[in-house]
């Protein structure tokens, strides 16, 4: 295989990336970037297939909504290559980002999902129209999403699902809280005979990253009409590591600074110390997964829905390496040479949804009712609480995090004809009870043992305290649990007119009272005008909202750190603090208040025989928009507080500033006629985004206490930055016979990331634009129904830019190392990761 790599490396760099691009442009049409698991079926009849999504009126098609609708088949999902959901979408939707980092705690576990450049948690996410509930934790660290609390993708395996509508566009008014950037439902496979058994190993080019998949699908009739559809899968993922080696000194330094350049080996072991000791990549991931829908007519006009999914997940990933001479974190009689701590996470998320849909006169009546649930545990490993001394443990578990949801839903609409007008008439009412926990660890996790290092230079004399509480992540104390809930209460009304044969209008307006924040009212009107048959133009305008989550409320706890100050990465112990704690109080924090939006849209759809082509812009203004403050010096301000909770440095949830998003959307299509059983299908879309944290916007101060900027430079670069702002998908899929070829290109445009201040070259890098190539061969033996898949994934083996700032443990040792440091790539954001090129292969059986 490295044959192969370096041919296909060599090949890449002398086509260059540009050069792919044109070529693959001159190939295909500008179209939506969607694979298909038949090159031979036709790829519009995807467009006008009915949605259910953005419309409430029956028959709607993709093409004929008044606001724009993606429609990603799941067989266009399961011909990505990819094994996970989340990357999944991000190969097919360029609007959507799956952004990677690296020793960001739960965050390696749980990747960040954003739509149209905003926040996870402002895309709103149902599984069969349903609201699906979010994750547990809370992006705290510094990475995409800081702050943020969304929906974990990857819990729907990619085997369930049949479809996934994407409406790009606001809909709070229409969906309820959180649909500020838009909508993504996922349909749940409902086949009601037969299935499919499909299983597929691959690893990357550098022999990790080894991933196997097994699963299947499996339908029965139930009834006359009815089905159960059952799916579950297996994956089972290696880690992947492209860290660089460490080139600080280990051992005793002699006076010299550990990571100094032009230091000498004080201690012979620093000759055979292996200095590949940090882990940044993919982590280790084993997940199970079942998810089951169903659907039993009751009569004639009744039917009986329900749904449910199940996920376990156990994730292992690490944090930064304790140096044998870091005096008050490593207990040398348990770790000599020093260690590796490792997170490993359990992520167990259920859902179960059941309802009747029926038919009174001329109205479809809905009524359910859904609940679910996601947890998320830390078991640390390989580590230890230094203060216990050699009586500590070396692995612990270190708390839950747990989220609950439950929905009660009734919804009614029907067509009524208004003077010779067509209106489609809907309204509902919903009721949502939700549910957080937060649940202390085994008391080493996170108490204070009173243990002195005796046995280090001078420490005999002078004794040195160790660190409490586990290294890596600090368990969650009985201080930090919570046992919280709230409610909330909404009613809404949509109506859709037809107007004319050639104009629609739609107008929502929705009402939420919540148990913990107060009331609510949001609106939407949208607009299409058909100016001829093939071309029409649409618009919309609306305002939206996003109540604070309750993992914004009420999450807090004590972690480990590292955070750039000048140019050197250091370690704090860094307590996030709810708005009610003694820390919050002292210095004024408010409550947190709702999220207010306000959309705007424009755009065209085409459609000329085998071509199709829409295009849409997007104004969105987001007022109070709620992250996590800089971090406040706890010691020098606040030493009471200090003291109580063993931090030295704090941050919070604020309503921090406003933010401004523009873009724009492409999509288009083309079905090339070619003769005998060939096909063609050119595909791709594009998409740019620009988000700008308003002037004059950000909170300077709090309470009238002075305490420094509350929203740092690099917490708006997070916001502003650290996602490409433009991104194209370009795809061809070519078939005859039994063969089958697709192939994609996407580009992930320029990013900028940067550390501590963000104020000079030194702490700010632009990484550039980058060409993903990749290609998949099927073969079809028809009458048996074995398909067999041999693809690569990032052909030419493409990875970011290399890092040049927020880098660590560098440092030279005189005939020994020298290193630049250990972060070979950006460890904040990677908006592909940096895994490089992944060869796989695949045998899927129809039955």
């Amino acid at each position: 295989m490295s044959q192969l790599h370096t041919t296909l490396t060599q090949a890449g760099k002398i086509m260059g990336a540009t050069a792919l691009c044109s070529t693959l442009f001159m190939a295909v049409s500008i179209s939506a970037g969607m694979a298909q698991e038949n090159p031979a079926v036709d790829k519009s009849a995807e467009l006008e297939e009915i949605v259910s999504l953005g419309t409430r009126a029956k028959g709607r098609t993709a093409l004929e909504t008044v606001v724009p609708v993606d429609v990603l088949s799941g067989a266009d999902m399961r011909n990505t290559g990819a094994t996970e959901v989340g990357r999944m979408l991000q190969t097919l939707a360029p609007s959507f980002n799956f952004s990677s980092s690296s020793i960001s705690d739960g965050t390696d576990a749980l990747r960040p999902a954003t739509l149209r450049g905003l926040g996870p948690d402002q895309t709103l996410v149902l599984i069969n129209g349903k609201r699906r509930h979010s994750s547990a934790l809370v992006h705290v660290n510094t990475s995409v999403g800081r702050g943020t609390a969304g929906v974990d993708m990857n819990a729907i395996p990619g085997v369930a699902i049949k479809r996934i509508e994407i409406l790009r566009d606001g809909a709070a008014a229409q969906y309820g809280s959180d649909a500020i950037a838009g909508v993504i439902n996922l349909e749940l496979r409902d086949q009601s005979e037969g299935g499919d058994v499909s299983t597929s190993w691959g690893q990357t080019y550098e022999g990790d990253g080894a991933t196997f998949v097994a699963n299947g699908s499996y339908g029965m009739n139930v009834g006359n009409d009815g089905f159960v559809t059952l799916s579950v899968e297996y994956r089972d993922r290696e880690r992947t590591d492209r860290s660089g080696l460490t080139g600080c000194l280990q051992y005793e330094t002699g006076g010299q600074s550990p990571c100094g350049v032009g230091n000498v080996a004080i201690d012979p072991r620093e000759s055979t110390f292996d200095r590949d000791v940090f882990r940044i990549g993919d982590g280790n991931s084993e997940q199970k997964a079942a998810v089951l829908n169903a659907g039993i007519p009751l009569s004639d006009n009744a039917e009986f829905y329900m749904f449910g999914t199940y996920s376990d997940r156990r994730n292992s990933n690490w944090g930064f390496y304790r140096r044998a001479n870091q005096h008050a974190n490593t207990v040398i009689e348990l770790y000599p040479d020093g260690f590796l701590p490792q997170i490993n996470s359990t992520i167990k998320d259920y859902s179960l949804a059941a309802g009747i849909d029926w038919t009174l006169g001329e109205w479809t009546l809905d009524t359910s009712v859904s609940t679910g649930g996601n947890s998320f545990e830390f078991i640390i490993s390989n580590s230890a609480n230094a203060s216990f001394g050699t009586a500590s443990p070396t692995t612990a578990r270190a708390g839950t995090l747990k989220i609950g949801q439950t929905t009660l839903n009734v919804d009614a609409s029907r067509a009524v004809d208004v003077g010779g007008t067509e209106v489609n008439v809907a309204f509902g009412a919903e009721y949502r009870d939700e549910k957080y926990k937060i649940l202390a660890g085994e008391p080493v996790s996170y108490a204070d043992g009173g243990a002195l290092n005796t046995n280090c230079p001078g420490c005999d004399v002078d004794p040195v305290s160790y660190a409490s509480g586990f290294q890596v992540f600090r368990g969650f104390s009985p201080a930090n649990e919570r046992d919280e809930g709230r409610h909330n209460i909404a009613a809404y009304a949509d109506i859709e007119a037809t107007l004319t044969d050639d104009f629609t209008v739609d107008v929502a307006a929705r009402f939420e009272d919540y148990s913990d924040f107060g009331s609510t009212f949001t609106a939407k009107g949208a607009a299409r005008y058909d100016v001829t048959e093939s071309f029409a133009l649409r618009g919309s305008v609306s305002t939206g909202f996003r109540a604070p989550s309750m993992q914004q409320k009420y999450s807090n706890n004590t972690s480990t750190q590292f955070v750039t100050i000048g140019t050197e990465t250091v370690q704090q112990e860094r307590g996030t603090f709810t708005n009610d704690s003694p820390l919050a109080q002292a210095i004024g924090v408010p409550e947190l208040k709702e999220e207010t939006s306000l959309n705007f849209s424009a755009g065209f759809v085409a459609s000329f025989d085998n071509l199709t082509v829409t295009a849409d812009y997007y104004h969105i203004d987001i007022d109070d928009r709620i992250g996590i403050s800089s971090s406040v010096d706890i010691v020098a301000d606040f030493p009471d507080v200090a003291a109580a909770t063993g931090a030295t440095s704090g941050q919070f949830f604020i309503n921090a500033a406003d933010t401004r998003t523009q873009g724009v959307d492409f999509v288009a299509s083309y079905d090339v006629e070619l003769s005998g059983d060939q096909s063609l299908k050119l595909v791709a879309a594009a998409n740019w985004t620009e988000t700008k944290v308003k002037s004059g916007t950000v909170v300077s101060s709090i309470g009238g206490i002075d305490v420094g900027p509350l929203f740092t430079p690099q917490d708006i670069s997070i916001i502003e930055e650290w996602q490409p702002k433009t991104r194209i998908n370009l795809s061809a899929d070519y078939a005859s016979g039994a063969w089958s070829v697709q192939t994609r290109a996407s580009m992930f445009g320029t990013y900028t990331v940067c550390e501590g201040a963000c104020d000079s070259e030194s702490n700010t890098q632009k990484f550039g634009a980058k060409w993903l190539t990749d290609i998949t061969v099927n073969y079809d033996f028809e009458e048996s129904g074995l398909r067999l898949t041999a693809g690569v994934n990032n052909l030419f083996d493409v990875k970011p830019d290399l890092n040049l700032i927020g880098q660590s443990r560098s440092g030279s040792i005189a005939g020994i190392i020298d290193s630049p440091g250990v972060f070979k790539y950006s460890r904040r954001s990677a908006p592909f990761g940096f895994n490089g090129g992944y060869y796989y292969v695949k045998a899927t059986y129809n039955f």
